[in-house]
């Protein structure tokens, strides 16, 4: 709702001269082979070309913050204390009940709940993007994509104070970090364009499908549990195994999980992994521009 937001509180007619500027022109300029060639580029990986205008996605990111927290007394910190609170529960939970768990329980839960918490709430966000800035389609020339990527950005953006509040407890459990740490953005990086694939997917379909949004919902709570959170893969077999090979997002928690614990994944999960990803994210992209032509028409209805 924050573009709606500033719509309340800017003359749309400004409004609508800024976003129908060049800044929100994504046509790249032929005027040799190479531009050309990184024209065609641009249309299955519109990201880059998105990369010009980062500072206007940054803003309406930072806006997007501020307004999901405004009226509340704790603003920013509610994005540390939900997965910290879940991570209290769950950690008493486990550890006072008789189930098997290993040294350092404590930290190879909280990552899995930061990461999960960032995935669920990134898509959901995304899943609304265009609805919930359903007044600038309807008045104003913008490329469609804008919206999952922003939104997208934004859940990067909290991700990041989740990560940094991932380190600040690790004193507390005595846990010093191996040398393999310097590998987490890569990891933290898959998890963002798998946010961002979801988001183009979802977002459209939404817009054709409105019953997508409660079941993403039911979706989101059963995958929690049949995502390496609180077990340990090793440890899984028949049909958790199973879904946890085909669960992109269990697959980089596992990622960070290892990378966390001074291992260095294989190349052929790194692979996988990725490759699972991109799947995700060229998939969802192309859907979306098949179907954006009618999203206007389908949001009146």
């Amino acid at each position: 709702m924050f573009l709606v937001y500033l719509l309340e509180k800017t003359n749309l007619g400004r409004i609508q001269n800024v976003l129908n500027c060049n800044i929100f022109n994504f046509e790249m300029k032929a005027t040799s082979y190479n531009i050309d060639f990184l024209k065609g580029l641009m249309v299955f990986f519109p990201v880059i070309d998105l990369w010009k205008n980062k500072s206007l996605v940054f803003y309406f990111s930072i806006l997007s913050i501020r307004i999901r927290f405004r009226g509340t007394y704790l603003g920013l910190l509610w994005t540390a204390i939900e997965p910290t609170l879940l991570f209290v529960f769950l950690y008493a939970l486990f550890t006072s009940i008789r189930i098997t768990t290993r040294d350092d329980f404590g930290i190879y839960l909280l990552i899995g709940i930061i990461l999960y918490h960032s995935f669920s709430r990134g898509t959901s966000s995304g899943l609304a993007s265009l609805f919930q800035n359903n007044s600038l389609l309807y008045s104003v020339n913008i490329k469609k994509e804008f919206f999952p990527v922003t939104s997208t950005t934004t859940s990067a953006l909290l991700l990041l104070v989740e990560i940094g509040v991932f380190f600040a407890l690790l004193p507390i459990f005595g846990f010093i970090p191996k040398w393999t740490i310097i590998l987490l953005p890569l990891a933290l990086g898959l998890l963002v364009l798998l946010i961002l694939g979801f988001s183009y997917f979802l977002s459209i379909v939404h817009t054709y499908f409105r019953d997508i949004q409660p079941f993403w919902s039911i979706l989101m709570t059963a995958l929690f549990f049949v995502t390496p959170i609180f077990w340990y893969v090793e440890d899984a077999e028949g049909i958790a195994l199973d879904i946890q090979r085909i669960n992109p997002v269990g697959q980089v928690i596992e990622l960070a999980h290892k990378i966390i614990f001074g291992e260095i994944p294989p190349l052929d999960d790194w692979l996988y992994t990725t490759s699972l990803v991109l799947a995700i994210l060229v998939i969802g992209f192309i859907l979306f521009r098949k179907l954006e032509k009618n999203i206007v028409e389908r949001m009146s209805e």
